[in-house]
């Protein structure tokens, strides 16, 4: 699926979302490495590990320590596969000024792994940078 960036002359729209170019400080590209899709799927690993921990019988209940640890030790692995497999290799992040008193941040508009959306974020970028002056 490609993704729609477009620029008009107060909104930088990216797909769904629309964001004030007024509040707009910053933009980036990031491609990603291995490490940090790596960091991503192992922290998904463990938020699936931890949510069966809760569901998992104790072992007065269970009987057999195999059982206790299985479901989690699934759920790590399951989770760390779908991380893995669904991890992007492209971000087009903007540093963006919120209205409230949660400041200036970065957020990820976009991400992708095909190296077409990866050209067509560097090219808005460019342009973006160009009119944030």
């Amino acid at each position: 699926m490609a993704i729609a960036i477009e620029q008009s002359d107060n909104t930088l729209r990216v797909n769904k979302d629309c964001y004030d170019l007024g509040r707009i400080v910053g933009v980036q590209v990031k491609a990603l490495g291995w490490m940090d899709r790596l960091k991503k799927s192992l922290l998904l690993g463990v938020v699936t590990s931890s949510v069966l921990f809760y569901f998992t019988p104790s072992y007065e209940q269970a009987g057999n320590w195999l059982i206790v640890l299985f479901l989690p030790l699934v759920g790590f692995l399951s989770g760390a596969l779908m991380g893995l497999l669904s991890s992007a290799k492209y971000e087009f992040c903007i540093e963006f000024s919120h209205a409230d008193e949660t400041g200036v941040q970065w957020i990820t508009a976009a991400r992708s792994r095909h190296v077409a959306d990866y050209e067509t974020f560097k090219a808005q970028a460019a342009r973006l940078k160009e009119r944030l002056g």
